[in-house]
């Protein structure tokens, strides 16, 4: 693919609600770096919005085999369309060397309110892989891996990671061990443990944005 574009203008100031755009458009350029997972920022302008412009826009644009995977992405933006019915949505896909084939689909918007944002939360034992669990040792400030599992994961209180740790002890793990000492085969033994457990709770879920009524 090619470097996202976004594009958006918003009136930030509550004493102008009369007046939904704001005094700029903003432009930003940009791709996304997969190890980090973050963006970063190629291009980044601001104009004077004089055609009083609102909303916030993205353009991406990707290559691909469209005869194989055409079914997929139309239906994949159709369940985007579902869940996000404050955001106006539309594919074109272009055949060069047959124009007949050209197609376009649009998703109106079709409600006005816009859901509050996601809390990021923890993530729940039951979901974790190995890289996601090298990840979380590799950034933890957790002294023990008793401390890890009580801190960096949700659903997880000390009496149950003790149990955890114990059932790991074949294994060589130990309450006062070091998540930096914890090998590639252990992180794997420890995955094993997490998903197949069912001492956790269920995943909070006031974390999340209902989309509203529309």
């Amino acid at each position: 693919g090619v470097p996202i574009r976004v594009t958006t203008s918003h009136n930030t100031s509550r004493s102008d609600a009369a007046r939904p755009y704001g005094p700029h458009v903003s432009r930003c350029v940009l791709d996304i770096d997969i190890y980090k997972n973050r963006p970063r920022v190629l291009e980044h302008t601001k104009r004077t919005n004089s055609d009083c412009w609102v909303g916030t826009e993205f353009e991406v644009l990707i290559g691909g085999n469209w005869t194989t995977y055409k079914s997929r992405i139309v239906q994949y933006l159709l369940q985007l369309a579902i869940i996000t019915p404050y955001a106006s949505l539309e594919l074109h896909y272009k055949n060069l060397a047959d124009p007949k084939k050209d197609m376009s689909i649009r998703y109106g918007r079709r409600s006005e309110q816009m859901p509050p944002p996601a809390r990021e939360v923890k993530h729940h034992p039951s979901s974790v892989n190995n890289l996601l669990v090298q990840q979380l040792l590799d950034r933890s400030k957790s002294k023990t891996i008793v401390k890890f599992l009580t801190t960096d994961l949700s659903a997880v209180g000390p009496s149950v990671a003790k149990r955890l740790v114990q059932e790991l002890e074949e294994d060589g793990f130990y309450d006062d061990m070091s998540p930096s000492d914890v090998s590639d085969r252990q992180i794997t033994r420890l995955v094993q443990l997490l998903r197949m457990s069912s001492a956790f709770k269920a995943p909070d879920g006031t974390c999340l944005s209902p989309l509203g009524e529309y």
